[in-house]
């Protein structure tokens, strides 16, 4: 009995610690469940027959068709554990993916997504944006991403979030300027340091 739970308490210290991710769905096994917004779910865009092969593309993951005149986004809310954490995600863009260059598309660009409660901030155009609102300290930050062009191959960044309440309620909102295409979120998390 001692030596099986030796061999127990062995295996269980070898097994390489998983940092719990503080939003839910974020490999979208689950459909779009927890997101809100203009995310699509590959079910979503499935053939009607079930003979045909979904396009490879859209088969998996969080799908974020753009909007020609309007920044599209998604959202969920969570509660963090801690004051800091690791942001990472995937994602992969369309080969006719194209995000406005207008500069009034990317002015006040809070107002475009309707967070008035953010002060106006510009953004750089062909860039996307990702929010995270706290509301234990009634503040947020922000961080752009500019796509590798023409590439439709996978997409990791990986960047340090600080200055979070801990256990108190947020929200994390992916944010597309207009354009044509699809961004193609395929996991996205947010755990401990």
């Amino acid at each position: 009995m001692n030596a099986l739970l030796f061999t127990l308490l062995v295996l269980a210290c070898a097994l390489p610690l998983r940092a719990d991710n503080w939003l839910q769905n974020g490999d979208f096994t689950d459909g779009i469940n927890h997101w809100r917004g203009n995310g699509r779910s590959p079910a979503d865009l499935a053939p009607d027959n079930p003979l045909d092969k979904p396009d490879p593309f859209t088969s998996k993951g969080l799908i974020i068709p753009l909007k020609d005149l309007d920044w599209t986004k998604v959202a969920q809310d969570f509660k963090g554990k801690i004051a800091s954490g690791v942001l990472t995600f995937t994602y992969m863009v369309s080969a006719d993916r194209a995000f406005s260059t207008k500069a009034e598309d990317y002015l006040n660009m809070p107002g475009h997504i309707s967070y008035d409660g953010w002060r106006p901030f510009n953004t750089p155009a062909g860039e996307w944006v990702i929010f995270i609102s706290d509301f234990g300290s009634a503040r947020g930050t922000y961080y752009t991403i500019r796509p590798k062009l023409g590439s439709t191959d996978p997409q990791t960044c990986k960047m340090a979030v600080h200055g979070l309440t801990p256990l108190e309620d947020k929200t994390i909102t992916l944010a597309f300027p207009p354009g044509t295409g699809t961004m193609v979120m395929l996991n996205i998390s947010l755990t401990d340091d």
